[in-house]
């Protein structure tokens, strides 16, 4: 076939080049320069490149009859073509990174059957439109059917200490929802308060501002976000729909995100902005201490405020030597959030609960094996140079107005490269008062997860 499309393609590039040049007479040579030319385009459309044409973009008017486009075989005439765009015509084209991450888990829960979970598929893409433009999103992928945007976002770059972000917003509420891939984190389960009190992943539609607050000093960095969004969806006027705040599922099912009251996905139920913004402080190198908060109304007839009030704190300790023994490095984290939810006559009756609180600590110790064998004993290393274990423990409690939730959680974590991970938890759950008996199930759960 590729014989037969040969002078094909030949006889196109002469009628198109042609066509926009200067009439030459029946014997005037081709140059060696015109041919070297002539040549490249046909090598470029055998490797199933974009040709040299394609990637100059459209021709002036006139260049062709009609006003058409010169792209080889495509799209001529009014209308455009299906390679007019900005990526081929730019010069050396839009860099465009592509990745993502995915994780697979096994869930064996107390009294319930085992399974396999295909939990996430996370693709993401970032492109450089200019070197003060960047586009990125992220599309997730959950249970291998479900299909949602994470965010999509579009930056401006202006200075150090002052940017512009639109679109779909990772809302920066608690360190946890902005650092929530999967490889990233030790265990397998999210924290109980960034499930139901800050529902990770917090995303919605807005847009703000963002930068590095200069200290004059360079053993402290300040971050700043600040955005306008869209807000939480959590009750209806109509007194038969059920309120999407609830003591089971928190404010998990009221994100912006849910088709509830009739809204589409990213829609709002009321007429009022929400805002949202973080701060943080990082005094040390790898260590960090953050506030935040998110305001807005929740509720159809916008009367009822919804406000989160959340702190973080991450400490890293090097590694250090007790005798000949490495010990560490370590991490102590922790996260905590508060929610109080506004009620009036209407909101108490159809059972809108009272405020919500949580909060998790965690420790972990990264370690190798060899560390407790003898001398010049290796273990991982070998294979993959820069493995390491990691040594779990988090602490967790909520309270979603009188149903309230303990958990113990240990793990142990093995990371062949620091992108890839494979995870084993173990989990002592307990729930007290209006808790579900669901809430007192253990569960042993592992897990692979990997950027890519």
């Amino acid at each position: 076939m590729k014989f037969f499309f040969a002078p094909l393609l030949v006889l196109s590039l002469v009628c198109v080049w042609g066509s926009g040049s200067k009439v030459r007479s029946d014997d005037a040579p081709v140059s060696r320069e015109e041919f070297e030319k002539l040549r490249g385009e046909l090598e470029a459309l055998r490797r199933g490149e974009p040709s040299a044409m394609a990637q100059q973009g459209p021709a002036s008017e006139g260049d062709l009859p009609g006003g058409g486009s010169p792209v080889l075989g495509v799209g001529s005439g009014p209308g455009g073509s299906l390679y007019d765009k900005p990526f081929l015509r730019q010069a050396g084209g839009i860099q465009t990174h592509v990745g993502g991450y995915f994780d697979v888990e096994f869930m064996d829960r107390e009294s319930r059957d085992h399974d396999f979970r295909l939990h996430r598929l996370v693709p993401f893409f970032v492109a450089d439109l200019h070197e003060r433009v960047r586009f990125a999103t992220e599309i997730e992928i959950e249970d291998g059917s479900t299909v949602e945007v994470e965010f999509a976002a579009l930056d401006l770059l202006l200075f150090e200490a002052l940017n512009f972000r639109g679109g779909v917003i990772l809302d920066p509420l608690g360190r946890f929802n902005l650092y929530h891939d999967s490889p990233y984190y030790d265990l397998v389960d999210r924290p109980l308060v960034n499930q139901l009190v800050i529902p990770t992943t917090l995303r919605e539609p807005g847009a703000g501002i963002f930068g590095v607050i200069p200290t004059g000093t360079l053993d402290l960095d300040v971050k700043y976000e600040a955005y306008l969004t869209s807000g939480f969806k959590g009750l209806s006027d109509d007194p038969a729909a059920d309120p999407a705040i609830t003591r089971s599922a928190g404010l998990r099912e009221a994100r912006a995100h849910e088709p509830a009251f009739g809204t589409r996905h990213f829609g709002d139920n009321n007429n009022g902005f929400a805002g949202v913004g973080r701060v943080s402080f990082s005094p040390l190198l790898a260590s960090e201490l953050g506030v935040s908060a998110h305001h807005g109304t929740y509720d159809e007839s916008g009367e009822n405020d919804l406000t989160i009030a959340a702190v973080d704190a991450l400490f890293t300790i090097p590694q250090f030597e007790i005798g000949d023994l490495p010990v560490g490095p370590m991490e102590i984290l922790g996260e905590g959030a508060y929610a109080a939810i506004e009620r009036n006559t209407f909101a108490r009756s159809e059972g809108v609960p009272d405020d919500f609180w949580g909060y998790y600590t965690q420790v972990n110790y990264h370690f190798l094996p060899e560390y407790f064998l003898p001398r010049g004993t290796r273990v991982t290393t070998a294979l993959f140079p820069e493995s390491i274990f990691t040594l779990v423990g988090q602490w967790n409690q909520v309270n979603l107005d009188g149903d309230r939730r303990y958990r113990w959680t240990v793990g142990l974590n093995f990371r062949p490269v620091e992108s890839t991970v494979i995870k084993l938890d173990y989990q002592f759950n307990r729930g007290v008062a209006r808790a579900s008996e669901t809430a007192d199930l253990d569960a042993f759960l592992v897990s692979l997860a990997s950027y890519f």
